[in-house]
């Protein structure tokens, strides 16, 4: 299905911080959130050229790793691991970070994986791309390795959204999602993520937008950052900003469009946007507390969707 439903969540606001236990060698994943995506145009191979703003979420799912093999090469548990269990596991990004890596390095990776999946399937937040990026991560760790000549290659290999999950920064990603350039300034913020419980095929989004071979300019990926000295001026200008996938997105999932007049009838909303391809929609609020009670009051309303409270910004967890 091209949108799916997926099962639902109660989820609670509670606020996840972000730990690593170096001796179960974890790691978290953080949902990763485009603030704005541009779509400029297409190259002659059918990859798309974008430019997004980029930032990350204090929540995720959670990747472990263990060198001692009990048979089982990826375990998946949480929230949604049956949705994850319904797909080939060799399908997994997980295990096509662990071929890359070994192709990449000459090595031949040995021990199993846990994977606690607290993000929801195909919702834009780049799930996948973050336990890919996290079993990178794990993995150069255990080996003690360094970044090389072909790694940030290795990465895009697995994904557009890799690189960027990878590296963990506020930044502008543009380019086919090769391109990070950092974004410094760039204030805390305080979201809630709500997603209605659906899953959205990115391939059919694309199929639906208009696109050519005609680049657009890059507004930002080449230009001085803008200097963000107040939380006001940013709102301002991811205000004037937007996702150029939504539309196509809502028309075929009209949940999402419903999921953004909720968010914005909370008291204290600020800013509201689609995250990458949907279905999941962002909410920003000035403080937490406004937006812990926002969250609190769409899982009461809406006890199907997944909602979240969550602070976004620079996230680089440790292995």
């Amino acid at each position: 299905m091209l949108c799916k439903k997926l099962r639902p969540s109660a989820s609670k606001t509670t606020m996840v911080k972000i730990m690593v236990d170096p001796m179960v060698k974890a790691i978290l994943c953080p949902a990763k959130i485009n603030l704005f995506l541009h779509i400029l145009g297409k190259r002659n191979d059918g990859y798309h050229i974008l430019e997004s703003l980029v930032t990350f979420s204090n929540f995720g799912d959670y990747l472990s790793y263990s060198p001692k093999s009990n048979g089982s090469p990826l375990n998946i548990t949480g929230e949604f691991a049956a949705n994850l269990r319904q797909f080939n596991i060799q399908d997994n990004l997980i295990l096509k970070a662990v071929t890359a890596f070994e192709k990449h390095f000459a090595i031949t990776v040995k021990g199993d994986f846990n994977l606690e999946k607290k993000l929801p399937i195909a919702s834009g937040i780049g799930g996948g791309s973050a336990n890919a990026a996290g079993t990178i991560k794990l993995l150069m760790q255990h080996y003690s390795l360094s970044e090389n000549t072909g790694f940030n290659e290795m990465l895009l290999s697995l994904g557009a959204d890799v690189p960027v999950c990878y590296y963990g920064k506020n930044c502008i990603m543009s380019g086919i999602g090769e391109q990070l350039t950092p974004w410094p300034d760039l204030p805390n913020l305080h979201a809630v993520l709500v997603n209605p419980n659906v899953a959205v095929s990115t391939a059919k989004i694309f199929s639906m937008l208009n696109i050519t071979n005609q680049l657009k300019p890059y507004k930002y990926t080449k230009c001085q950052i803008l200097k963000v000295t107040n939380y006001q001026q940013y709102i301002d200008f991811i205000n004037v900003t937007q996702n150029d996938m939504q539309i196509a997105a809502i028309k075929l999932c009209p949940q999402i469009d419903e999921t953004l007049a909720e968010l914005r009838k909370c008291e204290g909303i600020k800013v509201t946007q689609m995250s990458g391809s949907g279905a999941t929609c962002f909410g920003l609020f000035e403080t937490a507390q406004k937006a812990s009670k926002a969250a609190a009051i769409l899982s009461e309303k809406h006890s199907n969707w997944w909602v979240h409270a969550s602070e976004l910004g620079d996230v680089q967890p440790k292995v």
